[in-house]
């Protein structure tokens, strides 16, 4: 590949990693204004992050236009093809962060014109190992450090062990009131789109895994674990 062509190729990625790190501060954006909606009891900021949710799926399509015109331009092989498909891959999860962030804007409307209820603070430490696993997942690409995305993949089981515990401990509570149950239910779809948020957070891992290392670690406890069984 001549050098000129070369370095368009690397003009071209750049954009496309730029457009895609602009994505990841907005949809973690919209899922803090979907947040301290929902805590603040502020229905404006609620209403601002299914707004912007749009503006999320906008650029997704135009980092999947870009992306196309870079595979068929430059017909890249071996890493630079793992970069371009692995970006690809990064942004369609973003994107579906923000759905959730818009989801959570949702069912924080609906909460707010409900009388407030003692347990919503219960919901604080499931949003903040959900936010930690987004950030350190998004550095890990950002650096194109596999390493630090091996471990930040592992903090997904901590959110997952976090969003049952809420929900247990809501179920118990909404056996104990027998008061009108609708905004307890509503917080068990937060936590949910929470625990879906780290989901793809730990997809973004494993894409940052794939590109820099050519390793598909999505199947690995699958396989490790029907090895155990047999």
């Amino acid at each position: 590949m001549h050098d000129h062509i070369l370095t368009s190729f690397n003009a071209a990625l750049t954009t496309l990693r730029e457009q895609v790190l602009t994505m990841a501060s907005m949809a973690r954006k919209n899922l803090a204004s979907a947040m301290r909606g929902l805590v603040e009891r502020d229905t404006d900021l609620c209403n601002a992050a299914i707004a912007a949710d749009q503006d999320v799926n906008d650029l997704e399509k135009s980092i999947d236009r870009l992306g196309m015109q870079i595979l068929l331009k430059f017909q890249p092989t071996a890493h630079d093809l793992r970069q371009v498909m692995g970006t690809i891959r990064v942004a369609n999860n973003l994107e579906r962060i923000s759905d959730q962030a818009s989801g959570i804007a949702k069912r924080a409307r609906n909460i707010n014109n409900l009388p407030e209820i003692a347990e919503l603070n219960l919901i604080e430490p499931v949003y903040h190992l959900c936010a930690r696993n987004l950030e350190s997942s998004i550095l890990a690409f950002t650096a194109a450090d596999p390493e630090a995305a091996t471990q930040a993949r592992l903090l997904d089981k901590e959110l997952d062990a976090a969003e049952k515990a809420f929900d247990r401990s809501l179920l118990v509570i909404m056996e104990e009131r027998h008061s009108p149950l609708e905004a307890y239910l509503h917080l068990i779809f937060v936590a949910r789109f929470l625990e879906r948020v780290g989901d793809h957070a730990k997809n973004i891992c494993e894409d940052t895994i794939f590109i820099e290392k050519a390793e598909d670690v999505r199947f690995e406890k699958k396989r490790s674990d029907s090895s155990a069984a047999s």
